[in-house]
């Protein structure tokens, strides 16, 4: 068993690399209400791998109805400051943590970017679109913990995977063998890189969200409806879900919105958040 302070060791042993300084400074820049585009512009030309990804991102299939994106003062205007600094730290932290040493990182990250953009979808249909882009970024960073405990781990981790194969869901099958699952581990992470606090909050409780907290139960909702499209392992290949039966739906979509939702049309665009995370995840490897 793997106890907390083991973890949090392994981390500060640089077992994994830390969050580039570029995206911790656009973190940063958009925190403060006197950032300007040139800020924005001179922190990404310290960066030309990040600002040409970023640049790709902006002329995917997830922006294509704007039109082409000639430059990034362009991209930055037209996606504003959030959805730009969000953008760049998906993009570093898909880069950072491309690889686990057992894991299948191309289908997790695939998984974990729809996650964000169903959240973000999710957010707006919820009437709260203040928090949208959080909600994009805590989606993209929700099974983080996953790499991270993959790479300080490995021989511990095969022994999750394997039971997962065996049809065991990832959060089971972590708790049993290493004493520790992923949320946790990733919201450790998140703290060492420094993210919101919120952020953390949301990472740690994804899979047992309160029912009056927003954005964790935001987050386990639009995890359970990618997993019906792009499954994790055999338990999710048998996952049905009912949404009206889901306390993290009731908690998301409340009141008289809920009755007033298209529940069909919101599971059809689920299939297009999916596609959209494909072109996302393959522009962020090519980096």
């Amino acid at each position: 068993m793997i106890s907390r302070e083991q973890y949090i060791s392994r981390l500060k042993a640089k077992t994994l690399p830390s969050l580039p300084l570029t995206v911790v400074a656009l973190g940063e820049a958009v925190q403060d209400e006197r950032c300007t585009v040139d800020r924005i512009l001179g922190i990404l030309s310290k960066d030309p791998s990040l600002s040409a990804t970023l640049l790709r991102l902006a002329n995917s299939a997830l922006y294509s109805g704007e039109g082409s994106v000639m430059d990034l003062r362009t991209a930055v205007l037209r996606l504003g400051f959030d959805a730009m600094a969000n953008l760049g730290t998906g993009a570093a932290v898909i880069r950072t943590l491309k690889g686990g040493t057992h894991l299948n990182a191309l289908k997790l990250w695939q998984h974990s970017v729809a996650v964000g953009l169903t959240a973000k979808g999710v957010c707006i249909l919820a009437r709260r679109h203040g928090q949208a882009e959080t909600a994009f970024l805590t989606g993209l960073l929700h099974d983080i913990g996953k790499i991270a405990l993959d790479t300080c781990y490995p021989e511990e981790y095969a022994a999750v995977l394997q039971k997962v194969a065996e049809g065991a869901h990832f959060v089971d099958a972590e708790r049993e063998v290493l004493g520790m699952d992923h949320a946790e581990a990733g919201s450790l992470l998140a703290a060492d890189w420094s993210f919101p606090e919120s952020i953390v909050d949301v990472i740690r409780d994804h899979h047992d969200p309160k029912p009056d907290d927003f954005l964790p139960n935001l987050i386990h909702l639009a995890d359970l409806l990618v997993r019906t499209r792009i499954p994790m392992g055999p338990a999710d290949e048998r996952l049905m879900i009912s949404l009206d039966d889901l306390p993290a739906f009731k908690a998301v979509l409340a009141g008289a919105l809920h009755k007033d939702l298209d529940v069909e049309r919101l599971t059809f665009s689920i299939d297009d958040e999916v596609d959209h995370a494909l072109a996302f995840v393959e522009v962020a490897f090519q980096a």
